[in-house]
């Protein structure tokens, strides 16, 4: 006997909330009892659908205008440009794909004719050579910097060499996530730590203080409480003592008058 599917379908509207709410994550398309009702809803949801068919359509419009432009290159000029990409994505190497496809014709620019021919193209070459060269050289000079301060600061905070590298690799991880703005709670937990240490070791350091001062003044209580409990302050001039104490009045007897 065929087991009855239960899985709910479900409605068109329903698929389109869905919809929705993935592409406007911060929206509330269905509301709680008691706020605005079914008409709020479905308004919100219009303005969403119209939004993303804007958004599909502006899309659409720009990928029509980019695959009119390629389509006027590969079939409205030379005919060697739609071989040269077809290598290119079959091999996936430009250099490969150009001498495959114009052979012979690349030693032109061996010639001073074949380099004037593309002084324009060869010189914005050469410009951008050097400017990646010079990013290179600097992002090298940079690293052996950071590497150098990063020793003296281990050694002032007597780390070993695999701390060093543990405080490397976080520094080079967060550099690596901030180019894709892909951070991580504990990248967060990190910035926060940074930013108040000093706060919190002041914090700490009154609290100590203030706990230290309750202990001194705990301890001098306790010490005042046991240490003779009869004795009085001295009041002969500071020279150290107690006021002794009165005698009980003698007791009178009635021969005390007799001569």
């Amino acid at each position: 006997m065929a087991k009855p599917d239960n899985k709910q379908v479900k409605t068109a509207r329903e698929r389109l909330l869905e919809r929705a709410q993935g592409r406007f994550p911060d929206r509330q398309f269905v509301r709680p009892e008691g706020q605005e009702g079914q008409d709020g809803q479905l308004a919100d949801l219009d303005e969403a659908i119209n939004e993303m068919m804007d958004a599909d359509a502006s899309q659409i419009a720009e990928n029509a205008r980019m695959n009119e432009k390629l389509a006027k290159v590969l079939y409205g000029g030379d005919p060697k440009v739609a071989d040269f990409l077809n290598i290119l994505i079959e091999t996936g190497d430009p250099r490969a794909a150009l001498v495959e496809t114009f052979g012979d014709e690349l030693s032109e620019l061996a010639t001073e004719e074949g380099r004037a021919k593309f002084q324009t193209q060869l010189e914005d070459y050469r410009e951008r050579a050097r400017k990646s060269r010079e990013l290179e050289e600097q992002d090298q000079k940079n690293y052996e910097s950071f590497l150098e301060r990063l020793d003296n600061w281990g050694n002032e905070h007597n780390l070993s060499n695999e701390e060093k590298a543990a405080v490397a690799v976080r520094l080079i991880d967060i550099a690596q996530k901030g180019g894709v703005s892909m951070f991580d709670e504990d990248d967060f937990n990190t910035v926060w730590r940074g930013t108040h240490y000093e706060s919190d070791v002041e914090a700490a350091r009154k609290e100590g203080l203030v706990a230290g001062r309750n202990e001194r003044i705990e301890a001098n209580r306790k010490t005042r409480g046991t240490a003779g409990g009869s004795t009085m302050p001295s009041i002969n001039g500071g020279r150290g003592g107690s006021m002794p104490a009165p005698k009980p009045p003698k007791k009178r007897d009635i021969w005390d008058d007799v001569e």
